[in-house]
């Protein structure tokens, strides 16, 4: 083994001995029963189901907010505690119905939203009907402290198939729609997780927190924010998966 690769070996076990993991997890759609029309099973969560794993979590971690999350991961202060911190991707309406559920319990959310289906008018392709994604108005009404608003792509493009201008105009288009946001907060989920060493740098540059999906823990900030999937259809690997890493 060479030297880097123990030096490597030797700083991953200090993490796990000195610093808690911060579990930031993603979610999609919510609902009592699940539509085939405007839904995908990877992206659906059972409303009790949901509520459920949200107690579960609970039990083992304590929930704090994604930009907090943030702060405490530039820190290399020891963590002893093990936090956790919920996101929600694409803007569904049905999530409007389980707010006030995470509000109840304390528990933080950022909303990561395209800006082009906030008119109620816009289609996206892929599916068979249109999602019913929050309106404008209904995103703006949001104001409350347990609720953040972040960017997921202008249009739920892939940033690894867009041209350099393309995904900086897709950037700047979020920003402009959503910084006046009384909840917003300078991060940029990326759809599906799909980025480049570009996609970052620009971010970076424009002070923005770039997060993905790779299901990783986070332990330190390295450049992003790292997620794993909530949503039903992985709740079992990922709960086995975050409970043999403690």
């Amino acid at each position: 083994m060479c030297f880097t690769a123990i030096v490597d070996k030797v700083v991953r076990q200090l993490e796990r001995l000195w610093w808690a993991p911060v579990e930031v997890l993603v979610f999609h759609a919510v609902s009592d029963l699940y539509d085939s029309r405007r839904n995908k099973r990877v992206d659906w969560s059972q409303t009790d189901v949901f509520k459920n794993h949200v107690r579960l979590l609970k039990s083992r971690y304590r929930f704090i907010s994604l930009d907090e999350a943030g702060r405490r991961l530039r820190r290399w202060c020891p963590r002893r505690e093990r936090l956790a911190v919920l996101t929600c991707d694409d803007g569904y309406a049905s999530v409007l119905e389980v707010l006030p559920f995470l509000e109840s319990e304390r528990v933080p959310v950022t909303l990561f939203v395209n800006p082009k289906y906030l008119d109620g008018v816009s289609r996206r392709e892929g599916y068979a009907e249109e999602p019913q994604y929050m309106t404008h108005d209904q995103l703006w009404a949001l104001t409350s402290e347990w609720v953040t608003v972040g960017m997921h792509g202008y249009a739920h493009d892939d940033a690894t198939v867009q041209t350099a201008e393309e995904f900086e105009l897709s950037v700047e288009r979020c920003v402009e729609a959503l910084q006046r946001h009384p909840r917003y907060i300078p991060f940029f989920a990326y759809t599906w997780g799909r980025h480049t060493e570009a996609t970052q740098r620009l971010l970076w540059q424009k002070g923005i927190v770039p997060v993905g999906v790779d299901g990783n823990t986070n332990r330190h900030y390295h450049g992003m924010i790292d997620r794993r999937p909530m949503d039903s259809h992985y709740w079992n690997k990922i709960w086995s998966k975050m409970t043999n890493e403690r």
